[in-house]
Order: structure tokens, then C-alpha cells, then sequence
């Protein structure tokens, strides 16, 4: 009984207005309610190419899925506490998680393509509603001067679950069937939502702040994001450059984003603070992070779904080979918050991007079909610097900004930062079937150093018994796989490259930031609300 009671004034130590049982049951579902969201935004690739079956289109149309629900995330964040400001936070939640799992309920169901691309979109920015909220809703029930614990116990679930969740959506998709994962996500998502309302009944709600929202803004941004996702979504499609259809597109999508820049240039409080970009240190942090989330999140999601249909490895098997991240990517940004109270942000976010550069140049260094457990090690170090990079590229944009202008300015890195994911899987893709189609020529072009030895090979599956038409079915299938690999294998050093580009840039033009021994709630509520 003493030690209960102990408890209990440590829980009324810290909460501000609950009773220790259902504070407890409030950090809970909260935390598992942030963890799911998260949790698909990475548990869906390892279902790709079992979608694509089984709604009957190409691998590559059912990646869009997943890019239109990053877009759905970044149009989302600028209208989730305002929503909580008109709603009040008990409703808010119920009527954000409730879309969540109803949108999961009929990825679950459909049999249509366009139907389940439109739902992955709700899921995504019903997510994108909750993470600001949820946080939110957290800080709202911790006395003053408690709020550091509730960051560290949110800033739990930020990594981890997309480190985890292609490992198991893949073991789900395998042994459950993909449409498990949708099916789960809907009863979970309602149930936190009912825990997470009984908690809160009978309780003030957050601090109705009157909240403006640049509608105009708001009216440009969406389009904007859409019509870019769109472009670059039917780029392999369209052929790129080559289509007009793809220069139309790509022209609206410029049209949208100028427009969008001269009107929040002029307007007093708006949605996407384009003036912040005037101050070096946030153009690069910003820039940083969104070219390196585009050759990141690309090169994660084409490894687990190359892993899949070149490889032939399980949709689990492909899930697992990101899990070594989940590892060191936490205890990395756990160590990048010691570091930073001693180094310059921009020479730590520099080391990481160097360290992202040396992972994929090891991992391009494969020049024959490497095992499963050669390609498992490199995604220890892929998953400590990358856990390590988003700090302090947050601290190096966030610095030398008033307190104003921060809240902004996460608002601007983090929209860039979710957009980059969605951006970067189609830009990856289309980039490596245009490699792979150069080096697929390359090895059937007659006259080339590899005409001799296709000749031989020909010559050697003839002489086992195959008919001609069965060896050169069983010739163009292992030259379409080496294409494949080789070109796999250009794409992870031109991402080694692109990491190193932006380390450089970081270190030649990023000025010194103010190094702080201990940093405030608001800053660490930040820092966190900028992790993936």
C-alpha cells in the first residue's frame, strides 16, 4: 500500500488536474494514438507490391498511395489547433481519430484504386491533424514546470514507429494479408479516441485562444501541394520533360506555388512565412531537410520494395531490413541533444549528413547479389544519423528567430519537411527506371563488352536443352535483374553524393549558433514537434 500511495503523489506531483488512474490512461492513449498515426506512415511500404496485385495496377501507381498521405500531413498542420481552439480538445479528438480509422476502414474495404488513393489521403491528413493536438492535449494536463517529462515521453514515439512499422506491416501482409493493417487501424483508432474522451470528460479544455487562419493562404497551399504531388507522382508516366502533359502540369504547379508567395509575403499573419527565408541559417536548415528527406524517405521506400520484386524476399523479410534503425535512431537524437550543448548545430547536422553519405556509399559498394545479412548492418549507422540529423538542422533554423517568428518557422521546416516524403519516393523512382533502362541498353546494345559473354551464355542455356525462345526468356530476365541491381546501386551513390552536397553547403555558409547548456519547454516542445 506505500508503495501505491508513493505513486500516487508522484502522479498529483505532476498532473495538474487529473486523478493518477486516469492521468496514466490519458498518457496512454495519447501516446498510442501519436504512435499509430506515425506507425503507418511507414508500415505501408512493405505492403506496396501486394496492393498493386491486389488492386491491379503497376508497383509504381501503388506507391501513390503513400505519397498522397504525406500530402495529406503537410496540409493538415496549420489547421489542428485551431480546430481545437473552436471545437474544444475532447471533441477535436473524437472527430480527428474518428476520421482516422473511418478513412482506414475503407482503405480496408475497397476494391478500387482511385477510392483507396483518396483514403490513404483522409488517413493522412486526419494524422496530420493529430499530431499538433495531441501534443497539446498532453502538455495541457502537466503542471508548469513539468512540461519537460511530457516532451521526453512524447519524444519516445517519434522515431521509433516508422522504424518499426515496415517490419511489421510486412509480417502483417504476410501472414495476414495486407488489408490487416487497415482493418487493425480503424477499431484501434476509435477506441483510443473513446479512452482518450472519457479521460478528459468533465475537464476544462485547452485555453480557447482565438486563432485566425489565412483562408487564401490555405485555398493556394493545398492546390499547390497537390498539384506538385500529382506532377511528379505521373512523371514515369508521362515520361518527364518529354510530355506536354507534364510541362502543364509542372507549369500550374509554379503558378500556384508564385502566387502563394506573393500573397503571404504581404499578409500580416500568414500561413507559410516565406520572409523567414531572408535569415541564412533557416534557408538552410529548411533546404537541408528537405533535400535530405527526399533522398532518404526515396531510397527507404525503393529498398523495401526492391527487396520485394527483384530480390524476392517476403514483404516481412523486406520490412526487417529497416528494423536495425529502430535500433540506434532514438539513442541517437537521445546523444545529437548532449552534443548540441557543445557544438554548432550546423557542424552536427554536417556530421550526420556525412554520416548518411558514408551508409549509402557502403551499401552501393555491393558489386554481386550481397545476403540478407550484409545489407542488415548499414541501416544501423542509416538509422543512428539519421536519428541524429533533425535536431540539430531544427536548432540551426530555428536560431536567431524571435519567439514569433520560431512558431512560424516550425510551421514552414516541418510542411517542407512532410512534403519532402511525399516528393521524394516518385523523384527516386522515376530516377532509378530511367537509370536502370540506360543500363539495360547498355548491356544488350550490339558491340558493347558485353556482347561476348551474352553470346556465350546464350550458347551455354541452348546446350542445357532450352529452346531459343526459353533461353532468351531466361537471358532478358537476369539482364532486366542485374539492370535492376546495378541501377539500385547508382541511386545510393548518387543519395551518398546529394548528402555530401548539403554537408558542405551546411559547413562553407551556416553561421554559428548560439550553443546552450540547458535549453526551455518551448524550445524542446519545438525540436520534437520536428522530428518525422
Amino acid at each position: 500500500m506505500g508503495v501505491l500511495d508513493t505513486g500516487r503523489r508522484r502522479i498529483d506531483a505532476v498532473s495538474a488536474d487529473l486523478p493518477p488512474g486516469r492521468f496514466l490512461l490519458l498518457n496512454l492513449a495519447v501516446g498510442l494514438a501519436h504512435f499509430l498515426v506515425l506507425f503507418n506512415a511507414g508500415a505501408y511500404l512493405a505492403l506496396i507490391p501486394e496492393v498493386a496485385g491486389a488492386l491491379g495496377v503497376n508497383a509504381s501507381f501503388a506507391i501513390w498511395p503513400q505519397t498522397d498521405f504525406f500530402v495529406g500531413m503537410a496540409l493538415a498542420a496549420p489547421l489542428s489547433l485551431w480546430l481545437a481552439a473552436r471545437q474544444g480538445e475532447s471533441r477535436s479528438f473524437f472527430l480527428v481519430f474518428a476520421g482516422f480509422g473511418a478513412s482506414a476502414l475503407i482503405c480496408a474495404e475497397t476494391t478500387e484504386f482511385w477510392s483507396f488513393i483518396l483514403a490513404r489521403f483522409a488517413m493522412g491528413f486526419f494524422g496530420g491533424l493529430s499530431i499538433p493536438l495531441s501534443l497539446a492535449v498532453l502538455l495541457h494536463r502537466y503542471r508548469p514546470g513539468r512540461e519537460k517529462l511530457a516532451i521526453s515521453l512524447w519524444g519516445v514515439a517519434a522515431l521509433t514507429p516508422f522504424t518499426l512499422a515496415p517490419a511489421v506491416g510486412g509480417w502483417l501482409c504476410t501472414y495476414w494479408g495486407w488489408r490487416s493493417l487497415f482493418y487493425l487501424d480503424g477499431p484501434l483508432a476509435l477506441v483510443l479516441t473513446g479512452v482518450v474522451v472519457l479521460a478528459l470528460q468533465g475537464l476544462p479544455s485547452l485555453p480557447a485562444r482565438a486563432r485566425s487562419v489565412d483562408w487564401v493562404g490555405l485555398a493556394l497551399l493545398a492546390p499547390a501541394l497537390a498539384t506538385t504531388q500529382v506532377t511528379l507522382d505521373l512523371g514515369s508516366y508521362l515520361d518527364w520533360w518529354h510530355s506536354p502533359h507534364f510541362w502543364a502540369l509542372g507549369t500550374l504547379a509554379l503558378i500556384l506555388w508564385v502566387t502563394l508567395w506573393l500573397w503571404e509575403w504581404q499578409y500580416p499573419q500568414p500561413l507559410v512565412a516565406y520572409r523567414l527565408f531572408r535569415h541564412r541559417n533557416f534557408l538552410l536548415g529548411v533546404a537541408g531537410v528537405f533535400v535530405g528527406t527526399v533522398f532518404f524517405q526515396g531510397i527507404m521506400a525503393l529498398l523495401v520494395v526492391q527487396a520485394q520484386l527483384v530480390w524476392g524476399y517476403t514483404a516481412f523479410l523486406a520490412g526487417v531490413l529497416v528494423l536495425p534503425m529502430a535500433a540506434t535512431a532514438k539513442p541517437a537524437s537521445l546523444l545529437s541533444q548532449w552534443v548540441l550543448r557543445h557544438w554548432d548545430a550546423g557542424l552536427v547536422a554536417a556530421v550526420d549528413l556525412a554520416g548518411l553519405a558514408l551508409s549509402c556509399f557502403l551499401i552501393a559498394s555491393y558489386d554481386r547479389d550481397a545476403s540478407y545479412t550484409a545489407l542488415l548492418w548499414p541501416q544501423f549507422a542509416l538509422g543512428f544519423f539519421l536519428g541524429g540529423l533533425f535536431l540539430p538542422l531544427t536548432r540551426l533554423a530555428l536560431s536567431g528567430l524571435s519567439e514569433s517568428e520560431a512558431e512560424q518557422g516550425l510551421g514552414v521546416f516541418n510542411m517542407f519537411r512532410v512534403a519532402a516524403q511525399g516528393y521524394g519516393i516518385p523523384i527516386l523512382v522515376g530516377w532509378l527506371a530511367r537509370v536502370e533502362q540506360q543500363i539495360h541498353h547498355f548491356l544488350v546494345e550490339p558491340g558493347v563488352a558485353s556482347a561476348g559473354p551474352l553470346a556465350e551464355t546464350t550458347r551455354s542455356l541452348l546446350a542445357r536443352g532450352l529452346s531459343p525462345s526459353a533461353a532468351t526468356a531466361t537471358l532478358a530476365g537476369d539482364l532486366t535483374r542485374q539492370a535492376s541491381f546495378l541501377a539500385f546501386n547508382a541511386l545510393f551513390y548518387a543519395s551518398g553524393w546529394a548528402f555530401i552536397g548539403i554537408s558542405a553547403l551546411l559547413l562553407i555558409f551556416a553561421r554559428p549558433t548560439r550553443i546552450q547548456r540547458a535549453v526551455s519547454a518551448t524550445t524542446q516542445i519545438r525540436e520534437e514537434m520536428a522530428e518525422p
